[in-house]
C-alpha cells in the first residue's frame, strides 16, 4: 500500500542555534512575532514535545481534534506524532517549552533516566491545570532556563545546566499532571505496553487475539484489564486508535478517504465510512473539509 502523500505541516525540532541543547522556551507572543498569521493557522503534526503553560487571559488549543480552554495555570502537553492546531485568540499568553524527543527518551544519559521514569510521560493527560505552587515553581525554573539558553556562548556546561533544569520543570510538572498516584499496577502497565504495541501496527486495524499474541497474554485476561483499567473493551481501545489514526490522515494527507480506509485495514469504502461516522460523527470528508478551513486571525493581536 502507498503511504498518503502529506499535506499538513511536519514541524520538527529545529533551531540552529539551539540544536546541539534539543531544548528551546519562548513565549507565545515570541513564537506569534517570528511567523506569519497563516503559518499559525495551519495545523501541523509535531515531532518534539511541548509543554505549553498559560500565563495570561484566556485562550484555546487543539490537540488531536480536541479543543481545550485555557487560563492562568493550565497545561497543555503535546507528544511527537500528534496533531495541533493553534487558536487565534487575543489577549492569550502563554510559555512553550519545546523538547527534542532525544533528550527525555530511553537513549538519554544513564544520569538522567531515573529521573525520566520518574516523570511518567506515559501518564500526562493532554491537558490539565496547576496550583499556585506549581506555577511559582514554573516561573522560576522557567526563568533559569530562558538565562541559561539565552547565554551567548552555548558550550558544554550551558548544555548541562539547561537539561538539569528541563529535568527540573518536568518533574515540577509531572505533580500536577500525575498527581501521587502509587506506583503502575500490573494491569495498568500491561495497558500501557497495548498502547505502545498498537502504536505500530494501527495500520493494520489489528484483532485483539492478534495484539493479545504479540503481547503474550491471553485474550481474555487483555479484555479484562482493558475493561478493569479502562473501563471499556480491548476492541473499543483499537477502534479508537485506528479513528484517531483515520482523523490524523484525513488532514495530514491529500489520499481519498477511499485509500485511507484501504491503509487502516477496511475492504469496503462503504465499511470505513460507516465506522467512521459511527466513531467520530460525521464522514471522512466532511470531517476533512471542516479542518481544513480557513480561521480568520484577530486583528490586533
Amino acid at each position: 500500500m502507498v503511504q498518503p502523500r502529506k499535506v499538513v505541516r511536519q514541524t520538527r525540532f529545529s533551531n540552529a542555534r539551539l540544536d546541539p541543547i534539543g531544548v528551546e522556551l519562548m513565549t507565545l507572543s515570541e513564537l506569534r512575532a517570528r511567523v506569519s498569521a497563516k503559518w499559525m493557522l495551519d495545523t501541523e503534526r509535531v515531532e518534539f514535545f511541548m509543554i505549553l503553560v498559560a500565563t495570561g487571559g484566556r485562550g484555546a488549543h487543539l490537540v488531536d481534534f480536541e479543543r481545550f480552554g485555557l487560563r492562568t495555570g493550565h497545561v497543555v502537553f503535546v507528544k511527537p506524532g500528534q496533531v495541533q492546531q493553534w487558536q487565534p485568540t487575543n489577549g492569550f499568553e502563554a510559555d512553550l517549552l519545546l523538547i527534542d524527543p532525544a533528550v527525555v527518551q530511553p537513549a538519554a544519559p544513564r544520569s538522567r533516566q531515573g529521573a525520566m521514569a520518574l516523570m511518567r510521560l506515559e501518564d500526562w493527560p493532554a491537558h490539565f491545570k496547576m496550583d499556585a505552587g506549581g506555577m511559582a515553581a514554573w516561573r522560576s525554573l522557567a526563568a533559569m532556563l530562558r538565562t541559561e539558553l539565552d547565554r551567548p556562548l552555548l558550550d558544554e556546561l550551558s548544555a548541562a545546566m539547561a537539561h538539569e533544569l528541563v529535568v527540573c520543570l518536568m518533574l515540577s510538572v509531572s505533580r500536577s499532571a500525575t498527581g501521587h498516584a502509587a506506583a503502575p499496577t500490573v494491569q495498568a502497565m500491561l495497558v500501557r505496553r497495548l498502547r505502545l504495541e498498537l502504536e505500530g501496527v494501527v495500520h493494520t486495524r489489528p484483532s485483539v487475539a492478534l495484539l493479545a499474541r504479540r503481547l503474550h497474554v491471553s485474550t481474555s485476561t487483555l479484555a479484562r484489564t482493558c475493561k478493569d483499567v479502562l473501563g471499556h473493551s480491548a476492541k473499543e481501545e483499537v477502534d479508537r486508535r485506528v479513528a484517531l489514526e483515520a482523523q490524523r490522515l484525513l488532514v495530514h494527507s491529500t489520499s481519498t478517504s477511499v485509500a485511507i480506509g484501504e491503509l487502516l485495514g477496511f475492504s469496503e469504502p462503504t465499511n470505513f465510512v460507516k465506522f467512521f461516522r459511527r466513531r467520530v460523527g460525521t464522514t471522512p470528508e466532511a470531517f476533512r473539509q471542516a479542518h481544513r478551513l480557513r480561521r480568520r486571525w484577530p486583528s490586533g493581536s
